[in-house]
């Protein structure tokens, strides 16, 4: 299993354990008394500004932005399925570029319904993993649900990304696929996983949009500082997104920046269309300045985010600023970097490094500097050296 899964089931672990922990220690020194693990601040910051206005002008507009455009994925897989041509091939591509990108805005928010399911690894684990999913259309399966470790990448947008990218030379080669009269691999499997593949997608994706539409007070009343206190565990996922699904799968494993240098183009996001690999990094970054600095989907400054939070408890200036300027760092390397990273890779790596340095740079300050002052804890463990 790569060593970024080994750090996500840990911090799936951790995210057990803890509370345990805590209710043990509180039993302890209580005597087996009742009452709350949502402790209360003593910071006199009302974290329920950041909470309403993350459930309000973040995670519901961008889910139901990714909703509707993983529905119109879902209909042009539909119509390519019960007729393969060029042009229904080309309108599932561009639905699927659309999704892909959408998918950035909301793959930080890896908490409640989408933890549960493992909604992450299902939707976006790469590379794609051809074996099996080439066995499991040899399989004839159908239906998918859930996700093993040894299933990795046979899923979600890199499965799909495979499956009509990724087989052959042309388009002329993937319709061909489809068209298939072979009874050994009959078009029928091929379009039955596909349409799993997707099925999986938006089943999970409606029972996620499903909670969060029902839970918006539990969310925002969940105000204390505990483990389990809504912005302990979204701060939490925010920080592990930017490290290990920003930093570590789009930049360092692909660079090989943290082995032997030798670059890895078959790791790239988007591998069998890696002109968009950018565009993802990009949107992906973007998703966490709008945590960061409270800014909402549709990009208006409303300052209830982190750095707001910093602001009202006074005397962090220099650390601001600090943030503040490596945030800009980032993105001016993102700038600077070729759409095709296969091709960055292929030319000058380490124009893509300085991406993963730059961020190396942010996450102390966020981690450890940020999180001291706000008294949150982590709950997922690495080994990264940071």
């Amino acid at each position: 299993m790569p060593k970024f899964w080994h750090s996500y089931f840990l911090k799936k672990l951790m995210k057990k354990l803890i509370p345990i922990f805590l209710i043990y220690i509180f039993l302890s020194s209580c005597g087996g008394g009742g009452g709350s693990s949502d402790v209360t601040t003593n910071d006199g910051f009302d974290r329920k500004i950041i909470l309403a206005s993350t459930y309000d002008n973040i995670i519901i507009p961008a889910y139901n932005d990714f909703n509707s455009k993983l529905t119109y994925l879902k209909s042009s897989i539909e119509s390519f399925s019960n007729s393969p041509d060029e042009i229904k091939l080309n309108e599932v591509r561009t639905k699927w570029r659309s999704a892909y990108i959408a998918w950035q805005n909301i793959a930080m928010f890896d908490i409640r319904e989408a933890e549960s399911v493992f909604f992450s690894k299902i939707m976006n684990s790469y590379p794609a993993n051809e074996d099996v999913i080439n066995t499991n259309i040899d399989n004839s399966v159908s239906q998918l649900v859930g996700i093993s470790s040894a299933e990795l990448g046979s899923t979600g947008f890199p499965a799909l990304g495979y499956l009509i990218y990724g087989l052959g030379n042309d388009s002329n080669d993937v319709i061909s696929y489809y068209n298939s009269t072979n009874p050994a691999t009959s078009s029928a499997k091929r379009i039955g996983y596909l349409n799993a593949v997707i099925n999986q997608m938006t089943s999970n994706t409606d029972a996620i949009i499903q909670d969060w539409n029902n839970n918006r007070s539990s969310f925002v009343n969940s105000s204390g500082n505990s483990a389990t206190s809504s912005l302990n565990l979204i701060t939490n996922d925010f920080l592990y997104y930017l490290e290990k699904r920003v930093r570590e799968a789009k930049i360092a494993i692909p660079t090989a920046v943290r082995t032997n240098f030798v670059p890895l183009p078959t790791h790239v996001e988007s591998f069998y269309k890696p002109d968009l690999c950018k565009k993802l990094l990009e949107q992906a970054f973007l998703s966490v300045e709008r945590f960061y600095y409270g800014i909402s989907f549709d990009g208006t400054e409303l300052n209830n985010g982190l750095k707001s939070y910093l602001e009202y408890l006074g005397n962090n200036e220099t650390l601001i600023s600090s943030i503040d300027t490596k945030i800009d760092q980032v993105n001016i390397e993102i700038s600077q970097v070729d759409d095709n990273f296969i091709t960055q890779l292929n030319t000058d790596p380490t124009e893509l490094s300085d991406i993963f340095y730059k961020i190396q740079d942010i996450v102390p300050l966020m981690k450890t500097d940020m999180l001291s002052v706000f008294n949150i804890s982590t709950d997922y463990l690495d080994n990264d050296g940071d």
